[in-house]
């Protein structure tokens, strides 16, 4: 799910491959029924692109504001793992079942980076362009999209790391892992190290994502619940 036109309306993706735009009351507004289940999707209001991760192997890239499809390109074998937007220099990624690893722009191939030693199942772009995180099993991976040059950093997951995005003011990654855990840390995207723990969930991890200007965090898990929390400046946490 992502935020769109000043986030008054919402856009959601499924496994059913539906593709909608709805208001915050529920009415839909418009809808793209695609040919494949949509596992992952990201989105750019300030480029007004939206990118969607199929089932198929497909990555799409839609017009934000009417769901317009722009283009398509089939990348990987096997279903997307994670789809990526740079919002400083239009740049997107994606990582499928196959191990593969994609960078590109509206202009250019795909170009593949080096493969991480088990699927990246998240990607994010650094907020000023220069890496591409991804998550794999226990581990955080970051490539240099300009040269290719590859890390595998270890962290203090005992999973999948699911879900990964970075902390506006902090430069901290949040992350959430699931499998055989179901940890909420903060990591130092340089080493990997934890910066802040947050509250287990009491089963797998699904998503986590923190509100623009840095105040919230909010993580779901398999278990049903959301949590909210509210992150203040001395890095003390509370959840609701």
């Amino acid at each position: 799910m992502v935020f769109t036109d000043n986030n008054t309306h919402v856009v959601t993706a499924g496994y059913d491959g539906l593709l909608a735009e709805w208001t915050p009351g529920g009415v839909a507004l418009r809808h793209v029924m695609t040919p494949s289940p949509i596992p992952c999707m990201a989105a750019s209001n300030r480029d007004d692109r939206l990118i969607t991760g199929h089932g198929d192997g497909s990555v799409r890239i839609w017009r934000l504001h009417d769901l317009s499809l722009l283009e398509e390109r089939k990348l990987h074998r096997g279903k997307v793992r994670a789809v990526a937007l740079e919002a400083t220099g239009g740049r997107y990624a994606s990582s499928g079942a196959d191990g593969d690893v994609y960078v590109w722009t509206d202009d250019t191939r795909a170009a593949p980076l080096e493969r991480p030693p088990t699927d990246a199942w998240s990607l994010v772009f650094s907020p000023d362009g220069r890496w591409l995180y991804g998550g794999g099993w226990f581990r955080l991976f970051r490539w240099n999209p300009n040269d290719g040059a590859f890390e595998s950093l270890p962290t203090e997951h005992h999973g999948i790391i699911k879900s990964i995005q970075f902390v506006a003011g902090s430069g901290e990654l949040a992350t959430i892992s699931r499998q055989t855990d179901s940890a909420v840390l903060f990591l130092d995207p340089a080493t990997g190290a934890v910066t802040r723990r947050f509250q287990k969930h009491e089963l797998c991890g699904a998503s986590i994502a923190v509100s623009p200007r840095g105040r919230y965090l909010a993580t779901t898990s398999d278990d049903a619940s959301v949590r909210i929390w509210v992150l203040n400046r001395q890095g003390e946490t509370g959840a609701h």
